[in-house]
């Protein structure tokens, strides 16, 4: 709790509220957003980064002894993850709880007695594509495009993963990221307008990122609930969420 209060002191955030000169369509409705975990980094891989979002299927009889590499957030979907950070007492995770670590050597293992789903969640250097990942029971959910460290200060940053959930024609409404932002769908599909480009429509198991200050709205459009992972990574100083009068223009 102590990481999720800092970043959002940090971010200053900001909620969407109704206003006489607010578009209908842009304005909030049948959405619900938890969130799961935050924590500050000092600073980003150098050189061009990509988010990258890897799924694990961990059986009770595989344990990872992994080792120091990049800040990141464990998620689990399903069954129990335990987290051992660099000799910490373990921490135990259900589904739907996070969890954020730092750089740190850490084991990941299944106490059971069912098989564990789970994401490790992070910006990750582009010197780190095509990496082995832990095979078989890992694999590259989500990976962003190359990002340019132009479009990202070299200051501290806050990073803080939420988990939204829309009803049908649900949407948290128009709206402008300070940080740079990823979208994992876990459940049904997510329709995202963006500025100075065409709507794009992601379904489970899909993602999709944005760079900062770019405006935004998501929606679902379509016949059930949506669910979808919020991965929001922004400098310190910045606002972390504006709202917008008007639903973003192509």
């Amino acid at each position: 709790m102590v990481a999720i209060a800092l970043a959002f002191a940090a971010c200053s955030s900001a909620n969407p509220v109704a206003s006489n000169d607010a578009s209908a369509e842009a304005l909030a409705r049948g959405f619900a957003v938890k969130t799961l975990d935050a924590a500050k980094l000092d600073s980003l891989p150098t050189g061009p980064v990509y988010i990258r979002m890897i799924r694990f299927e961990q059986k009770t009889d595989k344990v990872i002894n992994s080792k120091q590499h990049v800040a990141s957030v464990v998620f689990v979907e399903a069954g129990v993850h335990r987290l051992i950070l660099n000799g910490q007492p373990p921490i135990d995770l259900t589904a739907g709880q996070a969890k954020f670590h730092q750089s740190v050597a850490h084991t990941h293992l299944n106490p059971g007695p069912d098989p564990s789903t789970w994401y490790s969640i992070a910006i990750w250097p582009s010197s780190a594509h095509g990496q082995p990942l832990v095979d078989p029971i890992a694999s590259a959910a989500f990976e962003s495009d190359d990002i340019s460290r132009d479009a990202l200060s070299q200051v501290a940053y806050s990073q803080v993963l939420r988990q939204v959930t829309l009803t049908k024609l649900g949407t948290p409404g128009a709206h402008r990221f300070g940080g740079l932002s990823a979208f994992y769908v876990l459940a049904g599909s997510l329709t995202i307008k963006s500025a100075h480009r065409p709507a794009v429509t992601v379904g489970a198991g899909q993602g999709v990122a944005f760079l900062p200050d770019v405006d935004l709205q998501e929606m679902n459009t379509g016949r059930g609930q949506t669910v979808f992972l919020e991965f929001v990574t922004t400098a310190i100083g910045k606002d972390f969420d504006v709202p917008l009068q008007q639903p973003p223009a192509a």
